[in-house]
C-alpha cells in the first residue's frame, strides 16, 4: 500500500494526468527518452547477458520436473532462445552507435518481446509434457516477469503488456491441460493467484521506479535552466557593470578596460591613438529651463547621436560622467581625428533638439577637445592624454563652444 501511495504522490507531482499514463508534454517527453537512450541500452545488454545465463540454468529445473520432455527443453533453451539471444546482444553491441539512433521504441520493443519469447518456451514444453509437476513448472514464468518488470525495467506501459502476456500464456496451458492426470490439482488456483499478485505488486513497483527516474530528470532539468537562467543573468549584469544605465553606451569602467588594451596594442605598434573628450553646451540651463526629465532624454538622443556616427568602427564611446563623453580613437592621425570629431560636434547640432536656455545656439550643442599621443615615444600615460583633451575642450568652450579644438601641447622630447 505505500508503494501506491508513494507512486501516486509522484504521479501527480509529476503533472501526469492519466493514472498509469507515464508521459509528459511531447517535447519533454523526447528529451527524456534521448536522456537515458545510452544508459538504457547499456542496462539492456548486460541484464540480457545475465538473463541468458539465469534462463539456460533453469535447465536443472526442465530435468527434475519434466523429465519426459527434458529433450525439448534442452532444445528450445540452447538451440532455439539463445542463439537468437546472442544475436541480438551481439548486434546491439557491435553496432552500438546505429543501435542508438534507432527509436527507443524499437529498443524496448526488442527487450520485452525476448522475454515473451522465453515464455513461449516454458509453454511450449507445457503444452506436451504428461508430468505430474506440470502445475509447479508453471511457476517457471514468475522469475521471468519479476526480471522483466524490476530488473530489466520495461517502460511502465510495456511492463504491463508483458504481465497481461504472461498471466494470458499461464491460463493457456491451464486450459490445454484440463483432464490431464495430476497429483496436485489444488494448487492451480494457488498458482495462478501468485502470478497475478506478483505480477501486481512488481508492476507497482515498476510504475514507481520509472515515476522516480521521471521526476529526477524533470528536477536535472529544472536545475539546468535556472543554471541558464543564473549565468544569463551574471552576463547582463556584467553587461550592466560595463553600461550606463541611462545612455545605454559604455561606461567609465569599460572605457578604461578597453584603452589599456589599446593603449597596450599601440605602445607595441608605435601607432598614434586621439582621446576626444565632448561636453553638452550649457547642459545645466537646459535643466534649469526643461526639466531634468528632459535632461535625461537629452543626454540619451546624445549619445546615440554620438554612437551612430560612430557605428562604422570609428572608436569607442563611453560616458564621462555628467554631460561628458569620451572617445577613443585608435590607429589615426591628426587628419582622421579632427575629421572624426567635427562628424560628432555636427551630428548632435543636426539633431536640431530645441536648447532655449543656450545662449549659444537655439539647439543642443556640443564642445570637443582632441588629442593625439604615440604611447611608444611620448612618456605620456592615458590619463596624461585625458588631460591633455580636457584642456582643449577647455579652449573651445572659451572660444564660444559649439566647436572642437586640437591639443597643440608640444610632445615631450
Amino acid at each position: 500500500m505505500r508503494v501506491l501511495v508513494g507512486g501516486w504522490s509522484l504521479l501527480t507531482g509529476l503533472g501526469l494526468s492519466r493514472f498509469g499514463r507515464l508521459r509528459f508534454e511531447p517535447a519533454e517527453e523526447a528529451r527524456f527518452i534521448q536522456d537515458g537512450k545510452a544508459a538504457r541500452q547499456t542496462h539492456f545488454l548486460i541484464s540480457g547477458v545475465f538473463s541468458l545465463v539465469a534462463f539456460n540454468l533453469f535447465l536443472l529445473s526442465d530435468w527434475m520436473m519434466v523429465p519426459d520432455r527434458f529433450d525439448l527443453a534442452l532444445r528450445l533453451r540452447l538451440l532455439v532462445y539463445t542463439p537468437v539471444a546472442v544475436f541480438f546482444l551481439a548486434v546491439s553491441w557491435r553496432f552500438r552507435d546505429f543501435a542508438l539512433q534507432l527509436p527507443a521504441a524499437v529498443t524496448e520493443w526488442v527487450a520485452m518481446l525476448g522475454g515473451i519469447f522465453a515464455a513461449l518456451c516454458l509453454v511450449a514444453v507445457l503444452m506436451v509434457t504428461d508430468s505430474p509437476y506440470a502445475v509447479m513448472y508453471r511457476g517457471g514464468l514468475l522469475p521471468i516477469l519479476v526480471f522483466g518488470t524490476l530488473v530489466m525495467r520495461f517502460r511502465f506501459q510495456l511492463a504491463v503488456v508483458f504481465c497481461i502476456s504472461l498471466v494470458a500464456l499461464h491460463l493457456l496451458t491451464v486450459f490445454a491441460s484440463q483432464g490431464a492426470p495430476t497429483p496436485f490439482p489444488e494448487l492451480e488456483v494457488p498458482m495462478f493467484l501468485l502470478l497475478v499478485v506478483v505480477a501486481f505488486y512488481t508492476l507497482a513497483m515498476n510504475f514507481r521506479t520509472e515515476a522516480e527516474e521521471r521526476l529526477r530528470f524533470q528536477r536535472k532539468e529544472r536545475s539546468a535552466a535556472l543554471r541558464r537562467e543564473l549565468q544569463a543573468s551574471q552576463a547582463r549584469l556584467e553587461t550592466l557593470s560595463r553600461q550606463d544605465a541611462l545612455t545605454g553606451v559604455p561606461n567609465r569602467r569599460r572605457f578604461d578596460e578597453v584603452a589599456w588594451q589599446c593603449w597596450q596594442r599601440h605602445m607595441q605598434t608605435g601607432e598614434q591613438l586621439a582621446v576626444m573628450l565632448l561636453d553638452v553646451d550649457h547642459f545645466k540651463a537646459f535643466n534649469d529651463h526643461h526639466g531634468h526629465p528632459a535632461g535625461d532624454q537629452c543626454l540619451k538622443l546624445v549619445a546615440k547621436a554620438l554612437q551612430d556616427t560612430l557605428a562604422d568602427g570609428d572608436g569607442t564611446l563611453a560616458r564621462w560622467g555628467g554631460e561628458e563623453f569620451i572617445v577613443l580613437l585608435p590607429h589615426t592621425d591628426e587628419v582622421v581625428a579632427h575629421r572624426v570629431a567635427d562628424r560628432l560636434v555636427q551630428s548632435v547640432r543636426a539633431m536640431q533638439l530645441r536648447h532655449e536656455a543656450s545662449p549659444t545656439r537655439e539647439v543642443v550643442t556640443i564642445s570637443a577637445g582632441v588629442a593625439l599621443g604615440r604611447p611608444s615615444m611620448d612618456g605620456r600615460d592615458l590619463s596624461a592624454m585625458v588631460a591633455l583633451a580636457d584642456r582643449a575642450l577647455y579652449q573651445a568652450k572659451h572660444e564660444g563652444r559649439d566647436r572642437l579644438v586640437m591639443d597643440r601641447t608640444p610632445k615631450p622630447a
